[in-house]
């Protein structure tokens, strides 16, 4: 029986992903802040990884500014910024390349580039420019392991992530702020959901197909790929999907506080994991809001 080690497992990807393994015969160890806060032992992974021998590991764990608008970064959150997204897939990859075995996922993110006018279009070879330092931390680990791969022949692989979704996600992301209004809405606990901006656009997934195309990096090849739909989708796209899932047309309840225009925006191409890894994205934009608003209800 193949064995997974999994960091942040009780996150969005990492529970999605324990249970895809599971189901493909996989004995999965399982590592969340509850069991180990990485932000103050992350050499402790290298030690976990040399007494659990795994085939496959994934550090899915993530250290990130808070999502509360006005939220000023501090020197701590840089610090566990950096011990998480830097430190800690490098003690996973020290415990790899000690065991002399085993495949590294590293989760990284857009965010390690710019959104522009127009929408730039980003693969595995665009120069990255991270506007955060959240996304100065997942580029340095994505060069150190490329590195690594490179000199020491580091099976690792780094995902570069773009938005994806799931009833998982926590309230404080607009997938999951809109299709939890959509149920109180449709339920008449209320009337209305106010929205910052409801003309930007990202490139939205379902994290059923991004832990899929994570499970398909650990088998195929390693390298670095894009994991994205490849497609741009506005929040009011979003909002018409999870109204019209209730029978509710969204421009009678949703109201945005800022005027409408095109904003700067990242668009994710994934022709490298399509061609390399057969990685497919099977559900659409509609169906994973559809797939979102019904756990709600």
């Amino acid at each position: 029986m193949p064995v997974a080690l999994v960091t942040g497992v009780r996150g969005q990807d990492g529970s999605l992903l324990a249970e895809l393994l599971t189901a493909r015969g996989y004995r999965v160890v399982g590592v969340s802040r509850a069991d180990l806060d990485i932000a103050e032992h992350p050499e402790t992974l290298a030690e976990i990884v040399a007494s659990v021998r795994p085939d496959e590991v994934y550090h899915l764990a993530a250290a990130h500014r808070s999502s509360e608008p006005g939220t000023v970064e501090d020197e701590a959150l840089h610090r566990r910024m950096t011990a998480v997204n830097y430190a800690a897939p490098l003690a996973l990859a020290r415990g790899l390349l000690a065991l002399g075995r085993g495949r590294l996922v590293f989760a990284a993110s857009s965010q390690m580039y710019t959104p522009a006018l127009p929408p730039p279009r980003i693969d595995e070879t665009t120069p990255r420019a991270p506007s955060s330092f959240y996304g100065q931390t997942k580029a340095r680990t994505l060069d150190e392991l490329a590195e690594l791969r490179r000199t020491r022949g580091l099976a690792a692989s780094t995902a570069i992530l773009f938005n994806h979704e799931s009833p998982r996600r926590l309230p404080a992301f607009v997938s999951r702020k809109i299709t939890q209004a959509v149920a109180r809405i449709a339920a008449g606990r209320e009337r209305e959901l106010v929205l910052l901006d409801t003309s930007s656009r990202a490139d939205f997934s379902s994290a059923r197909d991004i832990v899929e195309g994570l499970h398909a990096m650990a088998l195929g090849t390693p390298g670095d790929y894009v994991l994205a739909s490849g497609e741009l989708h506005g929040i009011d796209e979003l909002c018409a999907a999870a109204f019209s899932a209730v029978g509710l047309d969204w421009r009678d309840h949703v109201r945005s506080t800022r005027e409408p225009g095109e904003r700067p925006a990242l668009v994710g191409d994934p022709s490298l994991a399509e061609h390399e890894l057969g990685w497919l994205r099977r559900r659409s934009f509609a169906e994973w809001v559809r797939e979102m608003v019904e756990a709600e209800t």
